[in-house]
């Protein structure tokens, strides 16, 4: 049958009602496609370097709406970005390349006696790489364009930025108090930026999403005692702003995929979540949870989408999810990240396709095979 002629008999959703409905474990027409394309993508498919790419806001604001008409099949997260904004905030230098996108270039903080002088500005606004990103979104706002979603990274990513990777995860063992010390005054700068994000967007987001890649760096003692106290928190603090508070991390996350429900959050967007690789388990331990969460990614994007070269490979691990994610809604059809520099367009085209032949929803809880109405 004919996609023409399947939409006159099912209800066809558009790509954010979709993903609302898979949020809510309601039975959408379809399993959603969500992409997060990275900056150094967006810059290509504009054509302009990333410096220049990301110092103009009207440029990323029409480069962000044709993207979304390429790509009318899926919810296109695209937006307005000022790089690792909050570790500027907090005194990290920040590099300038050409056409890379930006890294914090130094650490701010060198010995544990600095993290006790470290002051929390009163405002985002007060200081640079926040203020930068706020005034953008301010701008972009006068062109009628409002965001879906506002996110950050989350507080221990910015305390690792601020004091070292390394040395944060030593000083964990060595110097604990330190360390929740600067954890908790990331936590509150995280709080207070996002809380200021979305009253100038009106008060309210669809989504927020918080990016904390350290957690797949800890074991399960530590996630307990350093990761999920302030995630809780900061959940706390923001969910009342949102529609849905979305966790991120590609890192290794099946050593706690039980708990993220238990910290607040409504979508995990990941990739490494399967225990010993079985990804059944993973959608087994989700869909019996108190707290449960609906699950986005997983598709290796850059191992799979991007440097895969057979696109039967492709194909059968995008398959191979929709069947196995699909059933029982709470999914999200996307790459574990976001996506990479360089992939094809057309295997986002792919993406789209296999999610309308393999992907409708016959009952929540079962999905149509590609050749029945």
């Amino acid at each position: 049958m004919s996609n023409e002629k399947r939409s006159r008999k099912i209800k066809v959703l558009d790509p954010a009602q979709r993903m609302l409905k898979a949020m809510a474990f309601l039975k959408p027409d379809r399993v959603p496609v969500m992409f997060f394309p990275e900056f150094d993508f967006m810059a290509d498919f504009a054509g302009k370097s990333v410096k220049k790419y990301l110092s103009d806001v009207d440029l990323q604001i029409e480069n962000g709406e044709r993207f979304k008409e390429r790509f009318s099949g899926a919810y296109c997260a695209v937006s307005i970005f000022q790089p690792y904004a909050s570790a500027q905030a907090l005194g990290c230098p920040i590099s300038d390349p050409e056409d890379e996108i930006p890294a914090v270039a130094g650490k701010a903080l060198d010995k544990p006696s600095d993290v006790e002088k470290l002051k929390i500005p009163r405002s985002a606004w007060d200081v640079s790489g926040t203020r930068d990103w706020l005034g953008k979104i301010e701008y972009s706002l006068e062109t009628g364009i409002k965001p879906a979603g506002i996110g950050e990274f989350g507080p221990l990513e910015t305390a690792g930025q601020l004091y070292g990777y390394d040395k944060f995860l030593l000083d964990m063992r060595k110097e604990p108090d330190i360390i929740h010390n600067l954890i908790e005054k990331c936590t509150d700068f995280t709080i207070m930026f996002l809380s200021e994000w979305a009253e100038l967007i009106g008060g309210f987001a669809t989504i927020i999403l918080i990016a904390d890649h350290v957690s797949g760096f800890l074991n399960k003692e530590q996630v307990n005692e350093f990761f999920a106290p302030y995630h809780k928190k900061l959940i706390e603090e923001l969910s009342p702003l949102s529609g849905g508070m979305l966790y991120h991390s590609e890192n290794r996350s099946y050593h706690f995929i039980e708990q993220i429900g238990d910290w607040g959050y409504k979508i995990f967007h990941g990739q490494e979540w399967a225990p010993r690789g079985d990804l059944k388990k993973t959608k087994e331990i989700v869909s019996n949870l108190e707290n449960k969460y609906a699950l986005m990614g997983q598709v290796p994007g850059r191992d799979i989408v991007l440097r895969e070269p057979d696109d039967k490979i492709v194909e059968k691990k995008i398959i191979e999810n929709i069947l196995i994610y699909g059933p029982g809604s709470g999914y999200m059809l996307s790459t574990g990240g976001g996506i990479n520099r360089g992939t094809p367009l057309k295997r986002l085209d792919m993406m789209i396709e296999l999610a309308d032949t393999y992907g409708r929803y016959k009952t929540k809880n079962e999905l149509l095979s590609p050749n029945e109405e």
